[in-house]
């Protein structure tokens, strides 16, 4: 018996909650990247990341950063946008407490993101994942993508980004 799609909605982050983002994200980057990278790069990208004024600018810049709910519950967030003239809508972020992976709960938030995108002009959407992130890549391919490159890149501190381009087409 296959089990039911999970209730998710998307809703957008409101300005005063973006704290509540980075907290988040403080909680599930050291499960999601632990094993791949060191501690201190960790925290440097979160830092970089979702700094609460970084993350205010991202949506100033048109990037849409969204809760994930299951059931009214915040159990995640992601973060796209915005839709370049080519019609290629970059995927940012899509993160998942711990607890709520791998019960159906980030395809669902994929289905409600499509949903978001239609009508917007967007005829693929593309993401980084670190090429290392085997559980990452495996869900972004199960949901349709496909790697259309890779990409290394120093990102201060010492660090880099050792990543593969994946690409959704919409259309």
């Amino acid at each position: 018996m296959i089990p039911p799609e999970p209730d998710v909605t998307l809703i957008e982050v409101a300005a005063e909650e973006v704290g509540a983002v980075a907290e988040m994200a403080s909680r599930i980057w050291p499960t999601a990247y632990g094993m791949i990278l060191p501690p201190g790069q960790i925290e440097f990208m979160l830092s970089r990341m979702y700094a609460p004024a970084r993350l205010l600018q991202d949506r100033e810049d048109g990037i849409d950063l969204l809760w994930i709910l299951i059931e009214g519950e915040r159990t995640g967030f992601l973060a796209a946008g915005p839709v370049a003239r080519d019609g290629a809508c970059p995927l940012h972020k899509l993160y998942l407490l711990p607890g709520s992976q791998r019960g159906g709960v980030g395809t669902a938030a994929m289905a409600r993101l499509y949903e978001r995108l239609t009508g917007s002009g967007a005829r693929s959407l593309e993401l980084r994942v670190n090429r290392h992130n085997a559980a990452a890549i495996g869900f972004y391919r199960k949901n349709g993508f496909l790697v259309f490159a890779e990409d290394c890149r120093e990102i201060g501190g010492g660090y880099a980004m050792d990543d593969y381009l994946m690409r959704l087409e919409l259309v």
